[in-house]
């Protein structure tokens, strides 16, 4: 097994242990693995490589928060439609969470580094990326097709909606999906009074912008 199949399967096991709040100790010595777990795994690392967007923890995790009576998938599980569905409904429904939540905080912070890491690259002020564009599309929108950013920080730029509602409205839907692009005004209301999330979103953007001044 290859050092990226072996991490995948220790975080199979990190999410399976930890969403039964047991303690876990990472797998080491692979010599004697099963065949059915090594075709598994050998799946999952085709999938991974072909979907490079998707976060490994958050696939796996993706069936415990849905079905939280559940407690154990197995890894062949992971290798159907089913946890593939899963994971996407998992992502909507963090996307439709309250913005003050802890994991939605907490992807707000995540997706603030993220702007600033792709500005330095660049060499772009943050203040700017939304105005990017990657082969002639918005970067933000490949970016939130992508969930390297969060959408509650997207609305904290002015020219957001107005880029957006720039490009052919299909085209956007596929990327992002209807359900956000029919919904920005019910996000951005939700943002607006929001105790925490709107503060943490106009402080953090002037903070990424000034490190980069």
């Amino acid at each position: 097994m290859s050092e990226y199949e072996k991490f995948i399967y220790n975080s199979y096991l990190k999410v399976f242990r930890s969403s039964n709040n047991q303690p876990y100790r990472l797998r080491k010595d692979f010599t004697n693995i099963d065949d059915k777990t090594f075709i598994c795994i050998k799946k999952l690392s085709s999938f991974f490589k072909r979907f490079p967007h998707i976060n490994i923890d958050d696939f796996f995790r993706a069936p415990y928060q849905l079905y939280p009576d559940e407690n154990h998938f197995a890894l062949d599980y992971y290798t159907t439609l089913k946890a593939t569905k899963s994971y996407t409904l998992a992502q909507k429904k963090k996307i439709n969470s309250d913005p003050d939540s802890e994991e939605q905080l907490a992807n707000i912070k995540q997706s603030l580094l993220f702007i600033l890491r792709f500005c330095r690259e660049r060499n772009l002020n943050p203040q700017n990326y939304i105005n990017h564009k990657t082969n002639n599309e918005y970067s933000f929108t490949l970016h939130l097709k992508e969930h390297k950013v969060n959408l509650f920080v997207l609305l904290g730029y002015q020219n957001f909606e107005k880029n957006l509602k720039s490009r052919d409205a299909e085209v956007i839907k596929f990327i992002i999906g209807d359900d956000v692009y029919n919904n920005i005004q019910v996000f951005r209301t939700k943002l607006f009074n929001s105790k925490k999330a709107n503060k943490l979103v106009e402080l953090g953007l002037q903070k990424i912008i000034q490190h980069c001044s």
